[in-house]
């Protein structure tokens, strides 16, 4: 199974010939501002501890979490990025027939299909911005019967929450225990309000991914966790490899979670700035824009225009922008492309350079 992934610096520089600073990437979705003020200085003050093993039991680190999240320690489990733990929590929670709402992270369904469980895709329409419906949901579960369903929350690519409705369903079926509800919550940072965090003493089915790469900057040093059912937690901490993550990633961790004026900053300027590029792509004809609550917008080409792929090579060759063609995404078409929201100057050179080709290639 091939999944095709955003963020490939290091291979679209080696085409062009070019360092990977040289490129502005557009297809991972990571904080503009970088990584948090500060934390450059704190990793050199212990980089000294390298040479000794990591914390084996994460300890520092999940305390942090279990703090900035208001449950129990006993609640959360990290692990090298969110990725790595997506391939444990099939075996964890011992599921046999799962759905994926599509579209979504390709990973899912690679970690599902390794560890054997029957998958059944749920697919969504654009009409509901790419997430399901109520009426979705109990028809999929009336003839699928599933163990378990993976929802994206806010989606990706489509960067639109799971609606009140939905929500209320997931709690209420992880409640009553028949049903593992596994939500991806990777970027609801930008939209904290919406995670379902504040159910999980209620909902002993429920199952919750977050990451820290996007929202703090620190893709390159993989770091994630789950935060579920204390029994859930600790079939995850059996499963993950000792030594998993990593002493600067744990310290980076740690440090991210008291980062509160960053944390406004980076809100106040990733709010403004994807409502400004939505605005102005928006009134593009020819363009849809879709309405997300994440650091990233989904916009889809008319009919008639050339694939997103040819859009994507043309920012490329002409300013080296690297945006997100979304044809690899189960659910979606060649029509459809993500762009991340970075700093204001960096966002008025895309939006300039898709204008432009829109218009230059208008049926």
């Amino acid at each position: 199974m091939s999944i095709v992934h955003g963020g490939n610096v290091y291979e679209i520089a080696l085409r062009l010939g070019c360092p990977p600073e040289a490129l502005l990437d557009y297809s991972a979705s990571i904080n503009p501002l970088g990584p948090p003020p500060g934390l450059q200085e704190h990793l050199n003050d212990i980089f000294c501890r390298l040479q000794h093993y990591p914390d084996i039991g994460n300890s520092a680190l999940t305390e942090a979490l279990a703090r900035y999240h208001g449950i129990p320690q006993s609640r959360v489990v990290a692990g090298n990025g969110s990725t790595e733990l997506i391939y444990w929590l099939p075996r964890a929670l011992g599921v046999k027939r799962a759905a994926v709402v599509f579209p979504t992270f390709g990973e899912y369904a690679r970690a599902f299909e390794i560890q054997g469980v029957e998958l059944t895709p749920l697919f969504t329409s654009a009409e509901n911005g790419f997430q399901p419906t109520v009426a979705d949901l109990d028809a999929f579960c009336r003839h699928s019967a599933p163990d378990a369903i993976l929802f994206t929350h806010p989606g990706s690519p489509s960067g639109l929450p799971l609606s009140p409705p939905v929500c209320k369903w997931i709690l209420e079926r992880s409640a009553a225990g028949n049903l593992t509800c596994i939500v991806d919550e990777v970027f609801v940072d930008f939209c904290e309000e919406e995670s379902l965090k504040g159910s999980l003493d209620r909902s002993p089915s429920l199952v919750l991914i977050r990451s820290m790469t996007k929202f703090y900057g620190i893709p390159g040093l993989r770091l994630g966790y789950v935060l579920a059912s204390e029994e859930t937690v600790r079939r995850l901490r059996a499963l993950v490899p000792p030594w998993s993550v990593n002493t600067l990633a744990q310290a980076a961790g740690v440090y991210c979670m008291m980062q509160e004026d960053y944390r406004q900053e980076t809100l106040a300027l990733v709010n403004a700035e994807r409502e400004r590029c939505r605005r102005l792509l928006g009134a593009v004809e020819g363009i849809r824009v879709f309405p997300g609550r994440a650091n990233y917008l989904l916009a889809e080409l008319e009919e008639g225009f050339p694939p997103a792929s040819a859009l994507r090579e043309e920012l490329l060759a002409a300013r080296r922008v690297l945006i997100r063609d979304c044809s690899s995404f189960d659910g979606l078409t060649d029509r459809h492309f993500r762009l991340a929201i970075r700093l204001p100057h960096q966002n008025d050179v895309v939006v300039e350079g898709i204008v432009q080709w829109v218009k230059a290639h208008r049926p």
